[in-house]
């Protein structure tokens, strides 16, 4: 492993920038779900009137003195706080025409946009750590944020990125601390203070992912991998054999790691008590306890590869980077100690979840979190690369780019296309209400097929002949059409159009049509103009990969 330096930290903010730039171009710029709007309200209620109740929804619970509150944590609504404030100082010095929470509701699409964005960041530290190249990290952090559920799910308003970019940071500081550990060479070199400050800053982070959401806490044990490794190191602090000042030292790690976890339980169980009277009570009554009825194997199968929802299909690269943990445990055998039970613990856990779907949603909503940990697996095929043949390499990156272009293109359909939109179809027209089983699992209803169904109507209704929805010859090439012929949508054309903040057609003024296209054809000129630049590096860095070590083969 190596140390970050100054270079790397400009390469890094550059990064994030062009991400940023790029979720910003590409979000909804709107509440798209009730998750969402549950959230967004708890967050107008503490900046507006400083209180936590909401008015009565299908997410929120009823509470103490009969008032309903949110069932999620404080962690996502905290978080978009600064947005809805700059909401409500925008509709004062330009009133909106419509609704006066428009621009509040717009700049919160904002928030995981920049969060995001900023575990993408975290995630080619994480990856420059353990040996490879800017390059090679930038590659890795680039397909992560462009091939994977991460782009759709910046556009959405769920606490998941949140709760992934603060677990990330959490084996971020781990790895670092680790590092600085192996460095020292007898008990004189410990520094106590270093020591705090950076168990802090892993515990502080694992306490955010817990208000974040709660099940974040099953996760702890795998992210705290490397902090249980560093303190038996601690213990030894050079030497062959424990000795009493690093022990002390050990102990010292634990207990900053721990102070702010207890301290996010803390609060969590006195958020509970305020909301429903009870600090165990989360708002779910008794469905923790006995939701868990999807027989094991059924859940993994439903998650991995369902049509609608396996990671196989929605998230390729990460899947072939869980697959790619087997190298790499060899190589970096922390790092991928961390990987495999972040997986092993959220597979085990949401496949017996009786909503293992987590509908409404683009994929499988439940492993969101381990997508950006499964593609550190790519670190291996980088470490060995120096050592390769040209053929070896050359059928390397055709595998890569091929399975690259997949997740690209299945993740551009998220992003185009509103999921909610399809599941309209699916769900409503179809006369089943909310319920959208069949696009989980039977194959002609899968989101995939959907999307490209809508993708190419919408194209029709933009650049065809005809702007009528009754001559769009797309209108009833529905996927299921052959296999279901009776199942036929009343309305399909309601669900066409790309859901663009700067392109979906919501009778905005010709004024704000205006500067929304001219903004987003700077931010897309922007983006395509620094693609290049991500990759532009000095001195030995210019390889993909760092010098191999013996172990890198």
């Amino acid at each position: 492993m190596t140390n970050v330096t100054a270079a790397d930290r400009r390469t890094v903010t550059r990064l994030v920038v062009w991400v940023f730039a790029l979720y910003a171009l590409t979000m909804a710029g709107r509440v798209v779900s009730g998750d969402g709007e549950t959230m967004f309200q708890t967050t107008r209620a503490i900046v507006e009137r400083g209180q936590l109740s909401i008015d009565q929804r299908p997410e929120a619970a009823i509470g103490r003195g009969g008032r309903y509150f949110s069932k999620y944590g404080l962690g996502q609504s905290v978080v978009q706080a600064p947005f809805v404030v700059a909401g409500r100082l925008l509709a004062v010095i330009a009133p909106p025409q419509s609704a006066p929470d428009l621009p509040a509701r717009f700049l919160v699409g904002l928030t995981n946009v920049l969060v995001t964005s900023v575990g993408v960041g975290i995630l080619w530290m994480i990856a420059k750590l353990n040996g490879i190249g800017s390059r090679g990290a930038t590659g890795i952090a680039i397909a992560t944020a462009t091939t994977t559920l991460l782009w759709p799910y910046s556009r959405a308003d769920f606490a998941e990125p949140l709760q992934a970019t603060a677990l990330l940071a959490s084996l971020l500081a781990g790895l670092i601390l680790h590092e600085k550990v192996l460095a020292i060479r007898s008990t004189a070199e410990l520094e106590p203070t270093s020591i705090i400050k950076w168990g802090l800053a892993i515990g502080s982070a694992i306490g955010v992912a817990f208000v974040t959401k709660a099940a974040s806490l099953i996760l702890a044990p795998a992210i705290a991998i490397p902090v249980l490794v560093t303190a038996w190191h601690l213990t030894l602090a050079g030497t062959s054999r424990p000795t009493r000042r690093g022990v002390t030292g050990a102990l010292t790690l634990l207990a900053s790691v721990g102070l702010p976890v207890a301290g996010a339980g803390a609060g969590q169980a006195l958020l509970n008590w305020f909301r429903f009277g009870n600090p165990f009570e989360f708002g779910y009554g008794a469905e923790p306890s006995t939701g868990f009825t999807t027989p094991l194997f059924d859940g993994i199968g439903y998650l991995l590869w369902s049509s609608g929802k396996g990671l196989v299909w929605f998230a390729l690269p990460a899947a072939i980077g869980g697959l790619l943990q087997v190298w790499l445990v060899r190589r970096r055998p922390l790092v991928a100690s961390v990987v495999l039970s972040v997986f092993a613990t959220e597979l085990w856990y949401f496949s017996r979840w009786w909503a293992w779907h987590g509908d409404w949603s683009w994929g499988p909503r439940y492993l969101y979190v381990t997508v950006p940990f499964l593609m550190l697996g790519w670190i291996a095929p980088l470490l060995a690369w120096p050592k390769w043949h040209w053929s070896v390499k050359t059928f390397t990156g055709l595998m890569a780019v091929s399975v690259g272009g997949f997740g690209l293109y299945v993740n551009m359909l998220g992003v185009a296309i509103d999921y909610g939109a399809y599941y309209s179809v699916v769900g409503n027209q179809l006369g089943r209400g909310v319920d959208v089983r069949d696009a989980r699992t039977v194959p002609p209803f899968s989101p995939l097929l959907g999307h490209q169904w809508l993708l190419q109507a919408s194209l029709f209704e933009v650049f065809g002949s005809s702007h009528k929805p009754p001559d769009n010859p797309y209108r009833d090439r529905y996927p299921w059409a052959t296999a279901f012929p009776e199942r036929v949508p009343e309305a399909p054309e309601r669900a066409y159009g790309f859901d663009l903040w700067w392109a979906a057609r919501r009778g905005t003024s010709r004024f704000l049509d205006y500067w929304a296209s001219l903004s987003a054809i700077w931010i897309g000129v922007v983006v395509v103009r620094n693609l290049p630049t991500l990759f532009h590096t000095h001195g030995h860095e210019i390889a993909w990969s760092a010098p191999p070590t013996p172990n890198d083969s």
